[in-house]
C-alpha cells in the first residue's frame, strides 16, 4: 500500500530523534540491574516505544517542515468535532463509487485500523496482556489522542476511536496467529517466565 511508505518516511524523523532519549535511560536502567539482557525483548520494546513516538508525531504533535532555514511548524486548517458514528464508511463509499477515489478506503478506513494493530500486538508481546485489557488500551489511547486533538487544528472523530479499536483487536489476533505458529519463540519477549505445569502425583 503507497500509505505505509508515506507514514514511514513521516514518522522516521521523530522516531530517530526519540532513540538516543529512550537509549541511553534504558541503557543505564539494565546496567544497574545486573541481570541478563534479554536482547530480542529489548529490540522489541525499543521498536514499540519509536512506534508510539512515530504515532504521536502523526496525530498530536503539531505539523513541521525540515529546511535550510530550521523547523517550521506547518499546522493550518481549522477543528472539527465528528460525533455521528460510522460516517467514514459512507464516505468511503462514495469516494470508491463517486469519485473513484481510494483516498479514504487506504487513509480513513483501513489507515485507522492498521496504525493501531502494533498496539494490539506489542501489549500481548511484550506483557503477555489479554485481549480485552489489549482492546481498552487501544480505545483509551485513541481516546486521549482525540481529546487532545479538540485542542488542535484537526478532526476529532468517533470513528476513528471505533477503527482503532478494531486496529487494537486485530493485532492481538495476529500477535495469537503467529504464537500459534512460532509457539515459546515468541515467549522470549515476554517479561514473564513460562509456566511449564508439572503433572500432580
Amino acid at each position: 500500500m503507497w500509505a505505509v511508505p508515506f507514514f514511514l518516511k513521516a514518522m522516521a524523523p521523530f522516531m530517530a530523534i526519540a532513540a538516543p532519549f529512550y537509549l541511553l535511560p534504558r541503557f543505564i536502567y539494565l546496567r544497574r540491574r545486573q541481570t541478563k539482557i534479554n536482547w530480542p525483548r529489548e529490540l522489541a520494546l525499543l521498536l514499540f516505544v519509536l512506534f508510539m513516538v512515530g504515532l504521536a508525531s502523526q496525530t498530536i504533535i503539531p505539523r513541521m517542515k525540515f529546511g535550510p532555514e530550521g523547523v517550521i511548524f506547518t499546522g493550518e486548517g481549522v477543528h472539527e468535532t465528528r460525533l455521528q458514528p460510522f460516517r467514514v464508511i459512507e464516505y468511503t463509499r462514495k469516494d470508491l463509487q463517486v469519485n473513484q477515489n481510494s483516498y479514504s478506503l487506504v487513509i480513513n478506513l483501513l489507515g485507522n485500523i492498521v496504525m493501531f494493530m502494533p498496539i494490539g500486538f506489542f501489549l500481548p508481546l511484550l506483557w503477555r496482556t489479554p485481549f480485552i485489557d489489549t482492546v481498552l488500551s487501544g480505545m483509551l489511547i485513541s481516546v486521549i489522542i482525540e481529546l487532545i486533538q479538540l485542542l488542535l487544528p484537526r478532526w476529532t472523530d468517533i470513528d476513528d476511536v471505533i477503527l482503532n479499536t478494531l486496529g487494537a483487536a486485530a493485532g492481538f489476533l495476529l500477535y495469537k496467529l503467529l504464537h500459534l505458529i512460532f509457539g515459546k519463540l515468541l515467549d522470549c519477549f515476554s517479561d514473564e517466565p513460562t509456566v511449564t505445569k508439572t503433572p500432580s502425583a
